[in-house]
C-alpha cells in the first residue's frame, strides 16, 4: 500500500511540474516514430510530431516571457502571441525538425523500443502526453523495482520505501519525468538487478526470465546503454566467482553466462545491421549532429575533451560534493551489508561513468550519469538501516550514582 502512495505523489508531482518542462528534439522523433507504428503515413506522423513540439515550445516561450522582470513594464514589448508563435514554428520546420542529417535519424532509427512501448499511450494521450505518461509509468515501475531490490536483499519495509522515494527525488526522477528514453532505461536497469539478484540466491528460474527480459526489451530501448550494463553484469559475476565466498553456485554462473551473450548478441547486431557505433557517436559529437564535416582524428579528441571535461567536473563537485557523497556512502553500505550486491550494484551505476568518458558533453553531463545514483539509492537505506541497527544494539549504562548501578559495576568488577 504504501509503495503505492509514493508512487502516486511522484505522479501528482510530474503533472503539477509539467508546465516547467522544455520541449525536447528527441520527443519529437520518438514521436514521429510511435505514430508511424500506429499506422500514420511519414508525412502525417511529421505534421502531429511537429504541432506537438511546437506547442510546448510556444508554452515555453510565454512561460519565460512572464519570468523576466522587465517584461512586466508598463512599456514592455507585449506578449508572444500564441499564435503567431505556433504558426512561425510549424513554417520554420515544415521539412522536419533539425538537425536534419540522415545520419543523425538513424541514430533513432535503430532504437524502436521507446516508441513501440509508447505507442499505446501516443494512441490514447496523443503526440503530446503520450511520450511522457510513458516515461513517467516507467520511472514509477523504476521506484518500485527499487523498493523490491532493497526488501529481496533484507531491507525492512520502511528503508525499501526510502529507497524508492529517494529513487524518485534524485536526478533519476527529474529525468525521468520527461518524454526520454530515460524513464524506461532506469526502470529496466532496476529490474535487471532484481533478477541478477535473484540468480544470486539460486532463484534461477524467476531471476533468468526477469533478467533476460529486461535485457531483450532495454537492447531494444537504447542498445549501447545495455551493451555497457550487460558487460557489467557480466563483470560482476566474474569477480564475486573469483572473490566472495557462497557465490560459486549455478545461479552466478548462469548470470554470467546470460549477460555475456547479450554482450555477443548486441555486437553480432551491430555488425549485422551496421549499427552506428562508437566512432558514430564521436562523429555526431564533434560536428554538431553532423552539421559540420566530419573530423579526420576524433579519437585523440575525445581525450583532450575529456581532460577538459572532467577538470571541470571535478572542480564543480569539490564546491558541491553531493552526488560523491551519496555515492560513496551508498557505496560503502553496500559493501557493508553484502560484498556480492556491492559488486553488481556498483558495476552497473559505474557504467554512468562509462557512458560520460564516451561523450563528456558539459550540458548532457547529469542526464548520461544517472545509473551513477543507483549506488545511493540502494546503498543509502542499507547504510542507515545499518546504523541504527548498530545504536539499538548498544547496551544501555546504567545511571551512575543509582544503587541499581553501582551493584551493576560491581558485579562487573568481579
Amino acid at each position: 500500500m504504501l509503495p503505492a502512495l509514493i508512487a502516486i505523489a511522484y505522479i501528482i508531482l510530474q503533472i503539477i511540474g509539467r508546465p516547467t518542462l522544455a520541449p525536447a528534439n528527441d520527443a519529437y522523433r520518438y514521436n514521429q516514430a510511435a505514430l508511424q507504428f500506429l499506422g500514420a503515413s511519414p508525412e502525417q506522423a511529421h505534421r502531429t510530431a511537429l504541432k506537438a513540439y511546437c506547442h510546448d515550445k510556444v508554452r515555453r516561450e510565454m512561460r519565460s516571457h512572464g519570468l523576466k522582470p522587465e517584461n512586466l513594464r508598463d512599456d514592455a514589448a507585449p506578449y508572444p502571441t500564441p499564435g503567431k508563435g505556433f504558426s512561425a514554428c510549424m513554417a520554420e520546420s515544415a521539412d522536419g525538425l533539425k538537425p536534419l542529417s540522415p545520419r543523425y535519424e538513424r541514430i533513432f532509427d535503430v532504437r524502436p523500443g521507446f516508441p513501440v512501448l509508447a505507442a499505446p499511450f501516443v494512441a490514447v494521450f496523443g503526440a503530446g502526453s503520450g511520450l511522457l505518461v510513458t516515461s513517467v509509468l516507467f520511472t514509477v515501475a523504476g521506484g518500485l523495482f527499487a523498493y523490491l531490490l532493497l526488501r529481496a536483499v533484507g531491507a525492512p519495509a520502511r528503508f525499501a520505501l526510502l529507497g524508492q522515494a529517494f529513487f524518485y527525488a534524485c536526478p533519476i526522477g527529474w529525468w525521468g519525468g520527461y518524454p526520454l528514453t530515460e524513464g524506461p532505461v532506469l526502470a529496466l536497469t532496476m529490474s535487471a538487478l532484481l533478477g541478477a539478484w535473484w540468480l544470486f540466491n539460486r532463484r534461477l528460474t524467476a531471476g533468468a526470465i526477469l533478467l533476460a527480459g529486461s535485457m531483450v526489451v532495454g537492447t531494444a530501448v537504447k542498445y549501447s546503454t545495455f551493451l555497457l550494463i550487460a558487460g557489467a553484469l557480466a563483470a560482476a559475476a566474474m569477480v564475486c566467482l573469483a572473490l566472495v565466498a557462497g557465490t560459486r553456485h549455478r545461479g552466478t554462473y548462469f548470470m554470467a553466462a546470460l549477460n555475456a551473450a547479450v554482450v555477443l548478441g548486441i555486437g553480432a547486431l551491430s555488425m549485422h545491421y551496421n549499427l552506428p557505433g562508437s566512432t558514430e557517436t564521436l562523429q555526431d559529437t564533434f560536428t554538431d549532429h553532423f552539421a559540420q564535416p566530419d573530423v579526420a582524428a576524433p579519437w585523440p579528441m575525445l581525450v583532450e575533451l575529456n581532460g577538459n571535461y572532467w577538470t571541470h567536473w571535478i572542480q564543480e563537485q569539490v564546491r558541491s560534493p553531493w552526488l560523491v557523497t551519496a555515492v560513496g556512502l551508498g557505496a560503502y553500505g553496500l559493501f557493508r551489508h553484502s560484498r556480492a550486491l556491492g559488486w553488481i550494484v556498483l558495476a552497473v551505476g559505474l557504467t554512468g561513468i562509462a557512458a560520460e568518458i564516451a561523450h563528456p558533453v558539459d550540458s548532457q553531463g547529469d542526464r548520461l550519469m544517472l545509473t551513477v545514483w543507483i549506488i545511493a539509492v540502494v546503498g543509502l537505506p542499507l547504510l542507515l538501516h545499518q546504523l541504527i541497527q548498530g545504536r539499538e544494539r548498544v547496551p544501555q549504562l546504567p545511571v551512575a550514582g543509582t544503587v541499581s548501578g553501582s551493584r551493576q559495576v560491581s558485579r562487573s568488577a568481579h
